[in-house]
């Protein structure tokens, strides 16, 4: 169809150029005069149409003035050379002038073209800015595509929520949307106007996008579906960080709300408890109280006691969390430390079960002894519950380039890795621990919230042998205005 047209604009610009020339003629213009007009003619055809016609009506131009003007007149002979000279320069100059506008005329055109799409790219970037962000962005982000590009069909795949949705009147197989992204395919036919894109930010992968047009979609082309590709990534991205965000923002308000509420009730239990304390104690005073209820009695302090040291550390996870929380730094000798935990904890475990050793190549740490021991025994009682009957219990501190790292070893547990993070987060038990031993899920969250405030971390080790190690690190040098404050 376009070499048709191109035909029939080439047999017009004929008649046109005889036209003007056979009118100079009768007009009796001097050849000079018509010659320009036709110039003009020839730069207004070639610049609204292209070269080819440019060129045939510059071999118009030639014939007509040779036809008009050049002796013998009416005729195409010429008998001078420098009319053939002159002939000659004429059409090489009309030649030139069509090239050169062809030339203007397409730079003009593909500016234009240029312009269009990054309009439509930047009308594109706006409207993701301005998506409604309580909704999928997925759903959003075809239909605005389509919509700014005029495509038949877009499809994108989220691979992180592994959701597909489409816009458009075309048809794309899900399967084949998919496979961009399984085999990371960036494919484009210009002659169809279909263009695949993995979505990737960095080397990471995170989708997929089809784009199908029509052929006859100018604003459609690689280097723009680039580009489409490149912030539908970004814009994925962002929809994952802000609902990232939100849901993390919620669990620290439900976090809050729930330490306020056990905080309250912690409270609320001090006395009621302290009040039961004394009144088994005097109640196991009486001696008239037979050998059952003796036992009874004994049996309601025994709880009473674990109940109150329940409340103790609730209330204790409860000022953690606070955010004006503020650390007592002192210098802390290890050597004598570990000492002191090894007599302190042997309410918790046996001594002759309970190892400790100081391997660290510094005398001493920046810390708050109080939490830093509060902390420790948090793991070496969890330790105690897993570990199996009789087995050792080892508390050892080492130092690294940047760190005094305790660590608290025992025998009989295993930590599968999918719970190594999670057993950290407050009132989280596993299945198997659940059964295992007694226990409320807070200890390890007041032992990782301890570290964080001294800038360190804690983290947990296991091995399918069951052996388990937990580990709590604090930075090697702390600065003595820490101390101070």
């Amino acid at each position: 169809m376009h070499g048709w047209k191109r035909t029939l604009r080439s047999a017009t610009t004929i008649p046109i150029l005889g036209l003007v020339t056979f009118i100079g003629y009768a007009c009796h213009a001097s050849v000079l005069t018509t010659g320009v007009v036709e110039l003009l003619c020839i730069l207004f055809i070639a610049f609204r149409w292209g070269f080819v016609e440019g060129a045939v009506a510059s071999a118009a131009a030639v014939a007509s003035l040779d036809f008009f003007y050049m002796p013998p007149l009416l005729s195409f002979y010429e008998r001078e050379p420098q009319d053939w000279i002159a002939t000659a320069v004429f059409a090489l100059i009309t030649l030139f002038l069509s090239r050169f506008a062809d030339t203007l005329h397409r730079q003009a055109s593909d500016t234009s073209l240029e312009r269009e799409r990054l309009e439509r790219l930047y009308l594109t970037s706006r409207d993701i800015l301005l998506m409604d962000r309580a909704s999928e962005i997925g759903a959003q982000l075809p239909r605005l595509i389509e919509n700014t590009f005029k495509a038949d069909a877009v499809a994108l795949w989220d691979a992180r929520e592994t959701r597909m949705d489409k816009a458009g009147p075309g048809i794309i197989s899900d399967d084949e949307v998919r496979s961009i992204y399984f085999d990371e395919l960036s494919e484009s036919d210009a002659s169809s106007c279909r263009f695949k894109r993995v979505l990737r930010l960095g080397t990471r992968a995170v989708g997929a996008l089809y784009i199908a047009g029509s052929p006859s979609n100018i604003c459609l082309d690689s280097r723009s579906a680039d580009a489409i590709a490149s912030l539908a990534a970004l814009a994925l991205e962002r929809a994952h960080s802000f609902a990232a965000e939100t849901n993390a923002e919620a669990a620290r308000r439900s976090d809050r709300l729930r330490s306020t509420v056990l905080d309250g009730l912690a409270h609320a239990f001090k006395t009621p408890l302290a009040t039961i304390q004394t009144a088994c104690a005097g109640l196991m005073e009486i001696s008239a109280m037979g050998p059952a209820g003796q036992e009874l009695a004994s049996l309601i302090e025994g709880e009473a006691v674990r109940l109150s040291n329940l409340t103790n550390k609730v209330l204790e996870s409860a000022e953690l969390d606070k955010t004006d929380f503020r650390l007592n730094y002192e210098k802390i000798s290890l050597n004598e430390f570990m000492e002191e935990c090894h007599d302190a904890f042997g309410s918790v475990v046996s001594g002759e079960h309970l190892l400790v050793s100081q391997r660290s190549a510094l005398d001493y740490v920046w810390a708050d002894r109080r939490l830093l021991q509060m902390a420790l025994l948090q793991i070496v009682d969890n330790a105690s519950k897993y570990a199996r009957p009789e087995s050792p219990i080892t508390l050892s501190t080492e130092s690294t380039d940047c760190e005094v790292v305790f660590s608290v070893e025992n025998e009989g547990s295993y930590v599968a890795m999918e719970e190594r993070l999670l057993i950290f987060d407050r009132f989280h038990r596993s299945a198997e621990a659940r059964y295992k031993a007694p226990g409320t899920g807070i200890g390890l969250t007041v032992t990782r919230r301890i570290a964080e405030a001294h800038q360190g971390r804690v983290w947990v080790d296991s091995t399918l042998d069951e052996r388990t190690t937990f580990f709590f690190a604090l930075p090697q040098k702390q600065k003595e205005a820490q101390h101070e404050c």
